[in-house]
């Protein structure tokens, strides 16, 4: 079994503005002493790693280079707990930019939201964490709405499964 990740600590500095605002939308498993702590889950940016490492069906997901540069900033919620590695795979395959985007992007870290959360709420996050991360790659994030800060998301109704 291959050893589990450490999240770099440049990555952990630009993370932390986003797990501080995001953080009543994480699904956070208690702890040992019964409270949430917010998880980011570290993996290579690779679809297989990525499957085998997350099991989220909803997710914020962000992609990172080799300097620990923000290349991309996405988002999933289907059923099915490769959703994750599923997404990452149809990026590598996109005809023309698919094997840059293999290239450039060398780790990814995953910020699971609950599983059923609503996609309006999945997206919200989405465009909260580009705006926060400020990625090299990808234009077409969610706008979202200043005045509404992401612990309102945790009101949105429950997608049905």
């Amino acid at each position: 079994m291959s050893a589990v990740l450490a999240l770099p600590s440049r990555i952990g500095r630009a993370v932390e503005p986003v797990l501080l605002l995001m953080g009543p939308v994480l699904d956070m498993p208690p702890t040992d002493d019964g409270r949430g702590g917010p998880t980011v889950l570290v993996c290579p940016a690779d679809p297989a790693a990525v499957r085998r490492r997350v099991t989220a069906s909803c997710a914020v997901y962000v992609a990172w280079d080799s300097r620990c540069g923000c290349r991309y900033v996405g988002s999933v919620c289907r059923q099915g707990r490769g959703a994750v590695g599923d997404r990452l795979a149809e990026h590598y395959a996109h005809p023309t930019a698919g094997a840059s985007r293999r290239e450039a992007r060398c780790l990814l870290t995953v910020l699971p939201l609950a599983d059923q959360t609503a996609l309006e709420a999945v997206r919200n996050a989405e465009g909260w964490t580009a705006r926060l991360l400020n990625p090299v790659d990808g234009s077409a994030h969610p706008r979202v709405d200043l005045t509404q800060t992401p612990a309102t998301l945790n009101s949105l109704p429950r997608q049905g499964r």
